[in-house]
């Protein structure tokens, strides 16, 4: 992603002519008190710091992330090549949930070029803890907020597709049952199109998207003309099933363009206010976040109208040490009293290093206090994009957006895990969830004679999570096969070594209990 204003090109942004972080910490202000915080380690420029460079850590050890290539059984998929370092046990469950996207460097890059710099393809992407592919879905140009969510009683994964223009998306939201089948497709309504950055279900079966407009508005505020136009951010709320616009809200309705932290750039629509996340607060409010007025609000769910700001120019709240944040991304409330929030604190810089936080907030008093805050050793610097999420068990999974990593921290700041993309990477947000699938596909199985007189096997079975071993099956027949091995299922793609009894082979996929998942076509020994 490429927005307009707040999230440019670094190498093209000037620096914010307002009041910085930097110097805010200079006065003793964020990081004085209640800041959490990593042991600095090496950090060697935008996208380049090294993995595993964290603070020592007991049983902190490498692990190689299977090769980039193609797939014999898939090679049609190529996924980003992978680093991945553990500092210990991996104690949360679930799998990793990405939509790697080589960073825009100038302009995009095809998916020939892209797979040529070891970027891999534009997708959405489920991998092992451990690093290992377990799904691949190539969805050009751009995926964004891959996660699993609740439906109709249901898990369900949901993602974003689309194109994307001067920082704003233009495309669907799609939901995907536990076969990995077209569920629903959700669209803007009111002549819009569905913006990347936020798409999330409802208890109510309903989808909160974003999506932007343009609208002619009074841009004196940031340096403009009064005669100006302006891309107001538009929250909508979707009937999945008949995608019927339930409720709408409009940014220029209720946030002027003088809450802008942005000066005016160039002569075409300006965004002041950028749109960025949407959530539930409760049944009656929602909690939106604007980039570029470096604000939270939260919006009653049937008037429209802002009950409180938290940050900007016009905060409700005072805001404790070390809870101010700028150009945030992917705000949520947890719990009854706190909220999460990835704060950037570029572009403009704000401050030498990005921060997930956790901010305990108080309503009533009108208070926000930091109750946590999480940095990356190396130092990591997100010039957009990223996000926060408190995990089941208490840890917390950050995901850097434009910097290559997805973190896991102990609730105390202890970094437990580091998963890193190749430089010049990106995945939007990353998640970490439970999910088990039962692809609505047959396994995939190719062969031929090895070296020593045996028959060499790969198999593999895209968005399976639950196999555990393959069975090997042979016979004189396609019709009639019978089992003549059982081997550990390896990774996304395993390898073996099989001794056909008869002119046909094909694997049957066995979860941990030896039931029957799936089996192969049957191909020619």
């Amino acid at each position: 992603m490429h927005p307009r204003t707040g999230e440019t090109d670094p190498t093209q942004a000037s620096v914010h002519p307002g009041f910085s972080r930097r110097a805010f910490l200079a006065r003793g202000g964020k990081g004085a008190v209640g800041l959490a915080a990593l042991s600095a380690g090496s950090s060697i420029g935008l996208g380049l710091a090294e993995p595993g460079t964290a603070s020592a850590t007991t049983n902190r050890r490498s692990v190689a992330a299977p090769p980039r290539g193609h797939y014999r059984t898939e090679p049609d998929i190529i996924p980003p090549s992978l680093q991945l370092t553990d500092y210990g046990v991996d104690p949360a469950r679930g799998l990793v949930m990405t939509t790697p996207s080589p960073l825009p460097v100038g302009r995009t890059l095809t998916t020939t070029e892209a797979v040529e710099k070891g970027l891999g393809m534009t997708g959405a992407m489920i991998t092992n803890p451990n690093g290992s592919l377990v799904w691949f879905q190539e969805s050009p140009p751009l995926t964004t907020n891959l996660q699993v969510q609740n439906y109709r009683g249901n898990p369900v994964l949901i993602y974003w597709t689309g194109r994307i223009l001067t920082g704003i998306g233009y495309g669907n939201g799609y939901i995907l049952n536990q076969a990995y089948e077209p569920v629903a497709t959700v669209k803007a309504g009111n002549g819009l199109q569905a913006d990347l950055h936020e798409f999330n279900i409802t208890p109510q079966n309903t989808a909160l998207i974003s999506a932007y407009r343009t609208r002619a508005a009074d841009l004196t505020a940031i340096g403009g003309p009064a005669s100006g136009v302006a891309y107001e951010g538009v929250v909508q709320e979707i009937d999945i099933a008949t995608g019927k616009v339930l409720f709408e809200w409009n940014s220029l309705d209720h946030v002027p363009v003088a809450e802008s932290q942005i000066k005016m750039q160039g002569t075409g629509p300006q965004d002041y206010f950028h749109l960025n996340s949407v959530a539930l607060w409760d049944a009656n409010h929602l909690l939106i976040s604007a980039r570029n007025t470096w604000a939270a609000y939260l919006v009653d769910r049937r008037t429209g109208a802002v009950v409180w700001r938290l940050g900007g120019k016009k905060s409700d709240f005072s805001i404790g040490p070390g809870a101010n944040f700028e150009w945030q991304h992917h705000i949520r409330r947890i719990g009854a009293s706190q909220i999460t929030i990835f704060d950037d604190a570029a572009y403009p810089v704000e401050e030498k290093q990005s921060r997930a936080l956790v901010l305990n907030v108080d309503t009533t008093h009108k208070r926000a206090t930091l109750a946590r805050a999480y940095t990356h050793p190396a130092g990591l610097l997100t010039y957009y994009e990223g996000s926060v999420q408190v995990l089941p068990n208490g840890n917390v999974f950050v995901g850097w957006g434009t910097e290559p990593y997805s973190s896991e921290f102990l609730p105390n700041g202890e970094l437990l895990y580091d998963l890193r993309f190749p430089t010049n990477d990106q995945s939007y947000r990353a998640f970490r969830f439970d999910w088990t699938a039962t692809p609505s596909t047959s396994p995939k199985l190719v062969g031929g004679p090895d070296q020593i007189g045996g028959y060499a096997l790969h198999a593999s079975w895209n968005g399976a999570t639950q196999v555990a071993h393959w069975q090997v099956l042979s016979g004189k027949s396609a019709s009639s096969l019978d089992p003549i091995a059982l081997v550990p299922k390896s990774g996304f793609e395993t390898a073996i070594t099989a001794h056909p009894t008869g002119s046909y082979v094909a694997v049957a996929a066995l979860d941990v209990h030896g039931k029957r998942l799936g089996v192969s076509p049957s191909i020619k020994a």
